[in-house]
């Protein structure tokens, strides 16, 4: 029987040092659940601690989505791994705990951990696979076992590990100063010059936003986040600054107001200075729809901590800010401001999922990259591969999740197909095996009776085709590729593509893709031999693109996939005048330059007198021809190509096409047009 009040008095002790040090600590408890939570009892109350548990345990929350917890802060906090190990749920709450904290992580004992069923595991499984082992959870054991971690167990005496003598930290404040100016000149200076700020937990960046609106207190200011609890830090420091009172359910307050970005961007209110916190949540169409109409923003955003965002927004988003704003600016926030520097917990959350992974570009010989397979095991066991796949993965995907670690470990229906060169990683090429179901649940997921999950692109072939066989067959979804950005457009991605489909084709009879169509990546997939069978109606709420879906058969039998390629031609033809209309027409023309031709099918007649084609005689015959031969579209030079597009398929409309083109008014459009036209005759003939 352990004696508790040394525990208590150990923790006490320890909690003490923290604060001189503000620094923060993880606390490991292991054994069964009800002794760690014995013990969890005498070491904590409720009135100073945040408990993220679903076992029921008194004055608990499992929040559904991460972003919950954002801008609040705790004294301490307690993660209930009974409840299931998700890294982005341990990641978020860290980042909540104040300095002289402690984060409490409650798990069974270590030893069992790789082979313990963890409710996480569910949400990693497709339907009809399932995990012998957790590899995440033996990586994760291991790096417990050697992080420098207060752990108490339950089939081990208490043994009080040292203290460290008494240590004072300084915190620096001098960057989130230079951040809160930076954000005042936006305000006072000129206009269309946005500023971007980027910082981890814990770097003050809400508290700069609180703090700026202070010193521009006769200015009304907007703070736009997707959750109202992400701002609660910026307006309790401009509630502080102003020696006002505020409460937290407050979303006015002095010369701030929050509001939702939907709401925003649908009123469209007046404002001096727009303040967006946590961009990376937001989807990016909004942000553009926000920066287009406000002259003076200041986007900012965590990069570390919950789902939806990473390096590849700060890269993608910013690319598009400095090329559209000389003037504009970019901050970094590295030094934390809620703990001082080399905080313990920080370090050991960072190390537990990877989150410093960073990649180091190699220049190798194009002619020395080979193309290997790597099982989980492998990962699991050369930390240093591991760590390259993860920085390349997050380097080049704009979404990027703390749990993305948790799949690539532990997902049983995934293959994992690398480019390497002196064993260094240059290319990843992540697979996930679909498919495999039985005739009567394949029956019932085209009749939309049921929708078990994983097997994404199985599901969508199926329900397009009505035909079983798609699900019934194995098939192969890539999820991501990835190649080092030194070595893109150099054949590195299109050789490792071709190696996955050879090693996939002994099992799979297709392969397939979704992505957020882009005419460049859209072109990539084609050039390959993949036929795009279906776009997503609405735009994806991160990246503001259509889904592209398209595969490619293994077999030889790819007669179903050319059905469906067909049916997606027709499709498409009205969607560009209705849902599609505003499709950018280079996606629409790298899209219809797959389309094939129909034989003999009779062409409208087209009057070669250049006089007497205009728009509203001319145009349904160029529908017609285009549906049936788009060869003949495909033919004229670019230029021509996209106002065809524009006002033949998609019918834009004439201000529109006018301000699109850059013309002089409708007489202008109407000449260019005609000469559009005329590109197509080649003589007096019938085309």
């Amino acid at each position: 029987m352990h004696d508790f009040k040394l525990y208590k008095h150990y923790v006490e002790q320890l909690t003490q040092q923290l604060t001189d040090a503000k620094h923060r600590q993880l606390v490991l408890i292991t054994g069964q659940a009800d002794w760690c939570y014995e013990l969890l009892s005498a070491l904590t109350d409720s009135d100073n601690v945040k408990l993220l548990s679903n076992s029921g345990i008194a004055n608990s929350s499992w929040p559904e989505h991460t972003h919950e917890l954002l801008g609040q802060e705790f004294i301490h906090a307690v993660y209930d791994g009974f409840s299931g190990i998700y890294p982005d749920k341990f990641a978020a709450l860290a980042g909540t705990i104040k300095a002289g904290g402690l984060l409490f992580l409650l798990l069974p004992d270590l030893q069992s951990l790789a082979s313990w069923q963890d409710p996480a595991l569910k949400s990693v499984q497709s339907h009809g696979s399932s995990n012998r082992q957790s590899y995440f959870n033996l990586r994760f054991s291991r790096l417990l076992q050697t992080l420098p971690v207060i752990h108490f167990d339950e089939h081990t005496d208490f043994k009080q590990p040292p203290i460290k003598s008494n240590v004072t930290n300084k915190i620096e404040y001098q960057a989130q100063q230079q951040c809160v100016e930076q954000i005042i000149k936006v305000a006072t200076g000129r206009a269309n010059r946005p500023l971007i700020i980027n910082a981890d937990r814990g770097r003050g960046k809400s508290a700069a936003l609180g703090l700026a609106a202070a010193a521009l207190h006769d200015k009304k200011i907007i703070v736009c986040a997707t959750q109202f609890r992400a701002t609660h830090s910026c307006f309790k420091h401009l509630a502080k600054t102003l020696q006002v009172e505020y409460k937290a359910q407050q979303k006015h307050l002095a010369n701030l107001q929050y509001m939702a970005p939907d709401a925003l961007l649908n009123q469209l209110p007046q404002c001096e200075l727009l303040l967006v916190d946590e961009a990376a949540a937001i989807p990016v169409p909004l942000l553009f729809a926000m920066l287009k109409h406000y002259p003076r923003i200041v986007f900012a955003s965590t990069l570390v901590g919950y789902e939806g965002n990473g390096r590849g927004y700060t890269i993608r988003f910013t690319q598009h800010i400095k090329a559209n704003y000389k003037a504009a600016k970019v901050v970094n926030l590295e030094d934390p401001i809620r703990f001082a520097k080399s905080d313990p917990l920080e370090q050991h959350v960072r190390t537990l999922f990877a989150l410093d992974a960073q990649y180091k570009e190699y220049p190798p010989a194009l002619n020395s990259i080979e193309h290997v397979e790597v099982t989980q095991q492998q990962l699991v066991d050369n930390e240093s591969l591991l760590q390259q796949i993860v920085a390349l993965l997050a380097l080049a995907h704009y979404q990027s999740s703390v749990n993305d670690l948790r799949h690539l470990l532990d997902a049983p229906a995934q293959r994992l197909f690398i480019s390497r060169c002196d064993m260094h990683v240059v290319g990843v090429c992540l697979i996930a095996v679909e498919g495999g179901m039985d005739a009567e649940l394949a029956k019932q997921v085209i009749s939309g009776e049921r929708r078990p999950q994983g097997h994404l692109m199985a599901q969508s072939l199926a329900q397009l085709s009505a035909q079983p066989s798609y699900l019934t067959k194995q098939s192969a979804r890539v999820i991501r590729i990835a190649v080092a950005p030194n070595l893109h457009q150099q054949g590195v991605g299109k050789a490792l593509l071709a190696h996955c489909q050879h090693q996939l084709t002994p099992t799979c009879s297709y392969i397939g893709a979704s992505f957020g169509a882009t005419a460049g990546l859209l072109h990539f997939w084609q050039s390959q031999g993949f036929s795009t069978v279906k776009l997503g109606y609405q735009r994806d709420k991160s990246t503001g693109e259509h889904s592209a879906l398209v595969v490619k058969a293994l077999d030889t039998s790819p007669q179903g996939l050319h059905t469906l390629a067909q049916q997606f031609k027709s499709d498409l033809f009205y969607g560009l005048l209705t849902h599609f209309s505003q499709l950018d027409s280079e996606l629409v023309s790298e899209l219809i330059s797959k389309f094939l031709d129909e034989s003999s099918v009779p062409s409208p007649p087209i009057n070669t007198a250049i006089s007497a084609i205009n728009r509203f005689n001319t145009a349904p015959k160029l529908w017609y021809l285009f549906n049936h031969s788009p060869s003949c579209l495909m033919a004229t030079k670019s230029e021509d190509r996209h106002l065809l597009i524009q006002m033949v398929l998609q019918n834009h409309n004439n201000e529109q096409l006018i301000k699109q083109h850059r013309l002089s008014g409708r007489k202008a459009l109407e000449q260019q047009f005609k000469l559009a036209v005329k590109s197509l005759i080649k003589k007096p003939l019938n085309l």
